[in-house]
């Protein structure tokens, strides 16, 4: 019985089924900017956007969110770590440096 409640635990972990941690959002910048271009998370759900760049090919180097002017060095392929503010049902936009390429994350009721 232990063995298989061990075995059940380490499917759940592998496939990311566990509870407690943040929800997490992933974008990927590619060679047409961010992709997917919006994401969507249930207002009040502690979410994380985890942007990775994958192209040296584009501007998007950062990324700026325009509701709060801050600022996310984007290095080539290593994640980067947004906490997102989820307590009220709004749209969350943000664009490279040169404003050039957009995204968004919408937080629904």
């Amino acid at each position: 019985m232990k063995t298989i409640l061990l075995a059940a635990l380490v499917v759940a972990l592998i496939a990311g089924c566990m509870p407690g941690g943040p929800k997490e959002l992933h974008v990927t910048v590619t060679d047409k900017g961010f992709e997917p271009e919006s994401v969507t998370v249930k207002r009040g759900t502690d979410a994380v956007l985890v942007i990775t760049r994958e192209s040296e090919a584009t501007c998007a180097t950062e990324a700026v969110f325009t509701e709060t002017g801050r600022r996310y060095d984007l290095p080539l392929h290593q994640p980067v770590r947004v906490a997102l503010p989820t307590d009220a049902a709004n749209t969350l936009h943000y664009a490279c440096g040169m404003d050039m390429y957009h995204g968004a994350v919408v937080i629904q009721r």
